[in-house]
């Protein structure tokens, strides 16, 4: 055979693969697969030429190359036109290159150090509404989404980037809505009033641990590093409810390792969220290397935490003797040891990775606006703060917290949903069936048609002054329909109590040469928000 009718059948071949292949369904987790193949093809077509082709070695390994380059080139260029001529979302605006590949996306990650946000929030200045922001991916800005993709009713399922945890599967990632309305279930029973009740003591006694050093701290004029403390306390709280055993990082007052590990395994969020087929590709063929052995091994350490955990009989419930009594129960304890695993890392990332970041910010937002600290101090007055329902009655903690959820959500642009087969409306505008959403609340959190003088940090607008909150559907910081986030009260409960014993006994400010600048500037969007540093005073207030 010639070496244009190779070429010929090459390009040929290129084309059919994405019109007949590639183009339909998914693809994200065959991607290692898919490589490992396309491999194997390259090197079975340079030995066919060194064998059956005529010419020198470098003549023959040029027209395999040639062949190999073709069929690429043919399929790249199928792609491509598709993408931007014949798309279904091709009348969506955007940035050219984001209609090609997600590439585009991965790269603004980097260049911007993992501020997706930043990215979509000057893509929302530049095109409006709604953005293509992927070949098959729309941002929409506009707060009628949240409940279009997640209110009842809504027939919108996980998007491929939730698969990031396969074959270990969690209740917030599972894209099975059979199995996760059952799995949902079994954890809800562990966020009863009556279990959020036998949390609270814990609750307390970790939060004791970080109001001691502050003591310490004020006592000595000494600044407080509370991006870390925050971070130690939430970890410690749900290596309790998860594990029955804490990292101890508040006692030790160090990172532990594992959370170490944990942080900069969730730094691949970042730049890869874009393309979790990629992230596939890490996950399969270079395990033991870079971030990704950090994230194995994280995901290792709560396997064997969870082993341990099965093996255990605790004095006092935590969030996994539901999970472990219903898989005992239903004799199914071996079958659903993925559930399990998966579930116990779906504990430490969502319940620490949120709450820490929100005390941050909520810290950050008092240094800057010392009457609004002073304003809770006073509403706190005569209250005991060891009372949770007392707490959740108070106005003025709770506007503080909301407020400083719609201004730093802890999930700044994630949540991805898929429309269903049938296409979904979102403002009046239709988008087709097999759509990635993305819905950032960064942005929506911040839209001057939702909240007036959005930019500023007023808790009132949450009780006293409700006609600067415009359009309410626009704060949905923990979801809401079936995907709501499951431990919404207990998070609840953490913040309100942390700012109360706080607030109640210190004035806060920032440390000398901090302004707090980087607690924004240096933030990164790795799915949950990572704000950078924050140094406080906190000065005991005079009784």
């Amino acid at each position: 055979m010639s070496l244009s009718t190779k070429a010929i059948l090459a390009a040929a071949t290129g084309l059919a693969s994405h019109n007949l292949l590639f183009i339909h369904g998914e693809w994200h987790m065959q991607a290692p697969r898919l490589l490992r193949i396309y491999i194997v093809l390259t090197c079975v077509i340079c030995v066919e030429e060194l064998r059956y082709s005529s010419g020198s070695v470098v003549e023959r390994l040029g027209s395999a190359l040639l062949i190999i380059g073709i069929y690429a080139l043919s399929l790249l260029a199928s792609l491509v036109v598709y993408r931007t001529v014949f798309h279904r979302l091709r009348s969506f605006p955007g940035p050219f290159w984001a209609r090609v590949s997600k590439f585009w996306h991965v790269e603004k990650c980097f260049s911007s150090s993992s501020q997706n946000h930043i990215v979509l929030d000057r893509l929302h200045e530049k095109y409006g509404t709604f953005v293509r922001t992927g070949p098959n991916e729309i941002s929409i800005f506009h707060p009628d989404v949240f409940a279009a993709t997640d209110g009842p009713g809504n027939t919108c399922s996980k998007a491929v980037w939730y698969d990031f945890l396969l074959p270990e599967v969690a209740v917030n990632t599972t894209r099975d809505k059979a199995a996760h309305d059952q799995r949902r279930r079994i954890w809800d029973h562990g966020f009863t009033k009556k279990a959020l009740a036998q949390y609270d003591e814990r609750i307390r006694s970790y939060a004791t641990y970080l109001e001691e050093h502050i003591a310490k701290s004020a006592k000595q004029g000494h600044s407080v590093d509370v991006t870390a403390w925050f971070y130690w306390f939430s970890f410690d709280v749900m290596g309790d409810f998860a594990f029955a055993r804490s990292f101890d990082m508040l006692r030790d007052e160090k990172w532990h390792h594992v959370v170490i590990m944990l942080r900069r395994a969730m730094s691949l969020l970042g730049p890869l969220s874009p393309v979790p087929w990629l992230a596939q590709i890490g996950f399969s063929l270079i395990p033991g290397y870079w971030v990704v052995k950090d994230w194995y091994s994280m995901m290792n350490w709560c396997k064997n935490r969870m082993t341990d955990r099965i093996a255990m009989e605790p004095e006092k419930l935590d969030v996994s003797s539901y999970l472990i009594d219903a898989s005992v129960k239903n004799n199914s304890l071996e079958q659903d040891r993925h559930w399990l695993n998966g579930d116990s890392i779906a504990i430490i990332i969502a319940g620490s990775d949120t709450v820490a970041p929100t005390l941050v910010f909520l810290f950050y937002e008092l240094a800057q606006n010392p009457t609004q600290a002073d304003r809770l101090h006073a509403e706190l007055a005569g209250i005991d703060i060891s009372n949770s329902q007392a707490l959740q009655d108070l106005p003025h903690l709770n506007g503080i917290i909301n407020e400083t959820l719609r201004i730093h959500p802890p999930v700044p642009s994630g949540g991805y949903r898929e429309t269903p087969a049938e296409g979904l409306t979102v403002a009046d505008t239709y988008i087709p069936g097999g759509t990635t959403i993305v819905a950032p609340r960064f942005t929506i959190g911040r839209l001057e048609s939702c909240f007036e003088n959005a930019a500023q940090f007023v808790p009132e607008r949450w009780y006293s002054r409700p006609e600067m909150v415009r359009n309410k559907k626009a704060f949905a910081p923990f979801s809401q329909g079936r995907y709501s986030c499951v431990g919404k009260n207990l998070a609840l409960g953490e913040l309100r109590y942390v700012t109360a014993l706080l607030v109640a006994k210190y004035h806060i400010g920032f440390a000398p040469g901090e302004s707090g600048v980087d607690v924004e500037g240096k933030m990164k969007d790795q799915f949950t928000a990572a704000p950078g540093g924050l140094r406080l005073m906190f000065t005991k207030r005079e009784i």
